[in-house]
């Protein structure tokens, strides 16, 4: 025993040794080196051009639709454009004011191609503009998050109902948190269902030769029967009563929908949709090359639709802004 407890204590002080030398000569060295600030990794080839989805523009304040992932990708080189279009329309009036946009900062940046890097609805109004509408020469990837590719289940939900009970389907459209022209709701969430996402949008746009395609989302981890069914009683009851607040200015619809996520996201595990992030199940989200589903730190519910372009004021449960980075970085390292 004391052989082995000469040769421990040898080795201990063997290991504090080393860990003390190691310590000296980083402290030693911090003086003349330190690494340079990454302000390069995420300098592409082509421009990013960041697309909001529906409910939301683009603005330089919070809510925004991309807050913080805007300056972490300039700060690291890329050049950066936001564009707006209507927060609520159908698709193809929005593709059409997306080429607007396009052709506007065409004329203002000699680049003969862009990066489009999109959420929710507005990776699926860019593939029309791309596809149908003259786009596709400028483009050079299609970046999707959280977009509705093969429809969403909510959406179809809408549809069905709003089939047999009009009345009802627009009770219920007015419970939903989005900013934007209310007349044309249905017409935007109709675009969005799944019978017409596959039937009719997707034989209609095909991805186009020559543009990298490839998509990313997030989801809910756990579902909650009792917390969906008490939202919708008081969401039922609010609206019979005529005392069901609308949303007025940005913030509070960011706080709404942050609320209304995880019933929505259950109510479509309930129909079998599987993971998903409030609005778009995870499955329906995977167009081109998939980049995985996020589901944030183990310890929390998940990730809704609006986590993942870091609209959460609270927080979101993973590096949302440093998988934004990453995405481009991947982009450069790609050739784009």
């Amino acid at each position: 025993m004391k052989k082995m407890s000469k040769f421990l204590r040898g080795g201990m002080c063997v290991a504090l040794t080393a860990v003390m030398i190691l310590a000296v000569a980083s402290t030693a060295s911090a003086w003349w080196w330190s690494p340079s600030p990454d302000t390069t990794s995420c300098q592409t080839k082509y421009p990013i051009i960041l697309v909001h989805g529906m409910g939301f523009i683009s603005t330089d304040v919070y809510p925004n639709s991309f807050p913080g992932i805007v300056e972490a990708l300039e700060a690291r080189g890329a050049t950066v454009y936001c564009t707006n279009v209507a927060p609520i329309a159908s698709t193809r009036e929005k593709a059409e004011q997306f080429k607007e946009e396009l052709l506007k900062i065409m004329a203002i940046d000699d680049s003969p191609k862009f990066n489009l890097i999109c959420h929710s609805h507005g990776g699926v109004y860019t593939r029309d503009a791309i596809s149908n509408l003259g786009m596709a020469p400028y483009v050079a990837s299609h970046t999707s998050v959280d977009s509705p590719q093969r429809g969403s289940t909510i959406a179809q939900t809408m549809v069905d109902i709003a089939s047999i009970s009009p009345a009802l389907a627009e009770m219920m459209l007015g419970m939903i948190p989005f900013a934007g022209d209310q007349d044309k709701m249905y017409e935007n969430i109709s675009n969005l269902s799944t019978n017409y996402m596959n039937n009719v949008f997707n034989k209609q746009t095909p991805n186009m030769p020559g543009i990298y395609y490839q998509s990313w989302t997030g989801a809910f981890r756990h579902y909650s029967l009792f917390y969906t069914l008490g939202y919708f009683l008081n969401s039922l009851m609010q609206s019979l009563s005529g005392s069901l607040d609308q949303p007025s200015t940005p913030e509070e619809y960011v706080a709404a929908m942050h609320k209304a996520f995880p019933a929505l996201a259950t109510e479509m595990w309930l129909l079998f949709a599987g993971y998903n992030d409030g609005l778009v199940p995870a499955n329906s989200a995977q167009w081109g090359t998939f980049r995985g589903t996020e589901f944030g730190s183990w310890w929390s519910d998940g990730v809704d639709h609006i986590d993942m372009v870091n609209l959460n004021p609270n927080g979101v449960s993973f590096d949302v802004v440093g998988g934004w980075v990453k995405l481009v970085q991947d982009l450069k390292k790609k050739g784009y």
